[in-house]
C-alpha cells in the first residue's frame, strides 16, 4: 500500500466484494498474507447466497461432509453439522461462526452495494465505488459475488399489477415471516428453489398452483444424520481431506461409486447396479463410467421410471418427468418430498408448455386456459447465473473498456478467474470455472488460494499486475466447449448453464466440465511457469 510516481494513493491492498464462502476466506487470506483489505457486502450479514435464499425449505444438496471449509483444523473440529444436507439457516450460522472465528467481520461494510469498479492504467490501481458514495482505491479487487446472486426478473406482462403479496425465493424477506397459512399460493418455477419450497408451502396453504415451464430430474437427497465415524475421520487430518477434495472430478468425496463399467454388465447386471446405487442415493454414479452416453441414457431412464412411480395421477406424473433432456443436461434437483406433494388434493401442476401464462392481473395469473385467483405469488424463477453478477457491476478496465461490452456476446476469461484488459481483477466462482457443477466450498478455497498465490508471486517478482492474453482466453473458451461436448445433453439442453433462461442473453456454455482436479492442475501450471498465459505489468511500467 502506498504512493506511485503519479501521486495516486491506494487506501488498501485488496478490496473483496461479497461475504459468502469465497469472500470470507479471501478476507482471512489477505490478512494472513500481510495485506490490508476492505470488504463490502450488500446483505446485512455474512452468507452470500445463503443469506438471501432464506425461503421455506432451502437447503444444500451437497453433503455437509464436503460442503465446508478445510483450511483450518479448529473450524473442522469445533463445528457440528446436524444433517448431511444442511438447511439454509444452519449454513448461514456456520459462515457466521467461521467469520467470527477468523475475525474478519470487522473488515466488512454491510448493507452496501458496489456500483462501479474502474481501473487506472497509469497507477495500476482500481477504484471501487459504493452506492453510498464511498470510494476505495486498491491494487487488487476480488469479486466474490457468487455464481447465483443476480435474480432473474420475471418476463411476464402485468407483474406489477398483482394485488396480493409477491416474493422471490432469491431475496426472501429477512425481517418477517411470510404468512401463507390458508392462502392460495402460486409458485412460478420448478428448478431447485421451486422443488424445495413447494412442499413447505403446501403444508400451510389452502391451495398451491405450481407453474412449470420445464420438467427436471428429481432424485432423493442424501439428507439424514451425520455418520460419526466419517466425521471423526475427517477431523483427524483436515489437510488430507482438503487435498483429496481437490484431486476429485467434482471437488467432492462421493459416498458411493459403482464398481463396474456399464459395458461390462449385461441387462440384469445393469439393473442391479442401478438399484443398488439408488438405494445408496447416488444413482448418478451407478457405474464406474457413468459419463458414457449409453450409461447416462440408462441412468436417465431409470430415474424417469422411479419418478413416474411416485405420482399417482398419470397426467401429472408424465408432465413432471423430463423427457426432453438426459440426466445432467441441466441442473438436476433433489428432494424426498417434492413429487409426493402432488398427491395432495390441494396441489396442482400447471404445465406452461400446454397452457402458458399470458399475464398477471390484480387477482392472480391468467393462462391461455383460465384465470387462477391467488393471494400470494412466489417467484422461483432463478438467476441470471454465472455471468450476471459480474455484468451487473459497472466495471471498466484498460482504456475505459467496459466489461459489459467485452462480455456482450457471452463471458470470456482465462481459468475462470481473470479477463484480458482488466489487470488484478479476480472473479472467483464466475463463468467458465467448475463453478456450480463442483463443490462450491472446495472451489472457493481453491480459487482464493490461487488468487493470493498469484498476488504473492507478483510482489516477489516486482510486477505491478497481470491479466491473461487474448490467446489464453481463446484457448480456455475452446477447452470449456471441448469438455462440454463430452457430456450428454450439455450443449443440446436449454438451461441457465448456457444462458437460455434469460431472454436475449447470448448463448455460451459457461461451466468448465473438465473436472476439478484438471482445473486445479491448470491453475497451478500457470504459477509454476511464471504465468506464461498472461501479460505482466512491471512495477516500473506502472510508474
Amino acid at each position: 500500500m502506498g504512493n506511485d510516481t503519479n501521486g495516486a494513493v491506494a487506501d488498501c491492498d485488496v478490496v473483496v466484494v461479497g461475504a459468502g464462502f469465497a469472500g470470507i476466506y479471501a478476507l482471512w487470506k489477505a490478512e494472513q498474507r500481510g495485506l490490508t483489505v476492505r470488504g463490502f457486502e450488500r446483505g446485512s450479514e455474512v452468507g452470500g447466497t445463503w443469506y438471501w435464499n432464506a425461503y421455506p425449505g432451502a437447503r444444500c444438496d451437497v453433503a455437509s461432509y464436503n460442503y465446508a471449509y478445510f483450511f483450518d483444523n479448529e473450524i473442522v473440529r469445533e463445528w457440528n453439522w446436524s444433517d448431511v444436507c444442511s438447511n439454509q439457516e444452519e449454513i448461514q450460522r456456520y459462515l457466521s461462526f467461521v467469520a467470527e472465528k477468523c475475525n474478519v467481520t470487522r473488515l466488512i461494510t454491510f448493507d452496501t452495494r458496489v456500483e462501479a469498479v474502474s481501473y487506472d492504467a497509469a497507477s495500476a490501481l482500481w477504484t471501487v465505488q459504493t452506492a453510498d458514495g464511498e470510494t476505495v482505491v486498491c491494487r487488487y479487487v476480488v469479486l466474490a459475488v457468487g455464481a447465483l446472486s443476480e435474480p432473474k426478473a420475471p418476463d411476464i406482462e402485468g407483474v406489477d399489477s398483482f394485488a396480493g403479496e409477491a416474493h422471490f425465493t432469491s431475496s426472501w424477506p429477512r425481517d418477517r415471516v411470510v404468512d401463507m397459512k390458508g392462502k392460495r399460493v402460486g409458485v412460478i418455477g420448478t428448478g431447485s428453489s421451486g422443488v424445495q419450497c413447494v412442499p413447505e408451502i403446501a403444508k400451510v396453504a389452502s391451495d398451491v398452483f405450481v407453474f412449470q415451464r420445464t420438467a427436471n430430474f428429481v432424485t432423493p437427497t442424501l439428507s439424514g444424520p451425520m455418520d460419526p465415524e466419517v466425521v471423526e475421520t475427517m477431523r483427524q487430518d483436515p489437510g488430507a481431506v482438503r487435498k483429496e477434495l481437490r484431486s476429485t472430478y467434482g471437488g467432492n468425496q462421493p459416498l458411493y461409486i459403482g464398481p463396474d463399467r456399464f459395458n461390462d454388465l449385461d441387462e440384469a447386471g445393469r439393473e442391479k447396479a442401478l438399484w443398488h446405487a439408488w438405494e445408496q442415493r447416488e444413482v448418478a454414479l451407478a457405474f464406474w463410467d457413468s459419463h458414457l452416453p449409453e450409461a447416462n441414457a440408462a441412468i436417465s431412464e431409470f430415474i424417469r421410471q422411479r419418478m413416474l412411480e411416485v405420482v399417482k395421477d398419470p397426467w401429472t406424473a408424465d408432465k413432471l418427468v423430463p423427457w426432453d433432456h438426459p440426466y445432467g443436461g441441466k441442473r438436476p434437483c433433489q428432494s424426498d418430498v417434492y413429487l409426493q406433494t402432488y398427491n395432495q388434493p390441494h396441489v396442482r401442476l400447471i404445465a406452461l408448455r400446454e397452457t402458458p401464462i399470458e399475464k398477471i392481473v390484480p387477482e392472480g395469473i391468467v393462462t391461455s386456459a383460465e384465470t387462477i385467483p391467488l393471494d400470494v405469488i412466489v417467484y422461483a424463477t432463478g438467476f441470471d447465473a454465472l455471468s450476471g453478477p459480474v455484468r451487473a457491476l459497472n466495471i471498466t478496465g484498460i482504456d475505459g473498456v467496459s466489461m459489459g461490452d467485452i462480455w456482450a456476446d457471452g463471458p470470456v476469461n482465462y481459468l475462470g478467474t481473470m479477463v484480458h484488459g482488466f489487470p488484478n481483477l479476480f472473479l472467483p466462482s464466475s463463468a467458465m470455472s467448475p463453478s456450480v457443477l463442483s463443490n462450491m466450498a472446495t472451489l472457493a478455497e481453491q480459487q482464493i488460494d490461487f488468487i493470493f498465490d498469484t498476488i504473492r508471486w507478483l510482489d516477489s517478482n516486482d510486477q505491478a499486475g497481470l491479466h491473461p492474453s487474448s490467446d489464453s482466453q481463446d484457448f480456455w473458451r475452446d477447452e470449456t466447449l471441448r469438455f462440454a461436448k463430452r457430456v450428454p445433453g450439455a450443449l443440446t439442453t436449454e438451461s441457465w448453464y448456457n444462458g437460455a433462461n434469460i431472454p436475449g442473453k447470448p448463448r455460451r456454455y459457461m461451466v468448465y466440465r473438465g473436472g476439478f482436479n484438471r482445473y486445479h492442475e491448470a491453475c497451478y501450471a500457470e504459477l509454476d511457469s511464471g504465468f506464461k498465459g498472461y501479460e505482466l505489468l512491471s512495477a516500473s511500467a506502472a510508474q
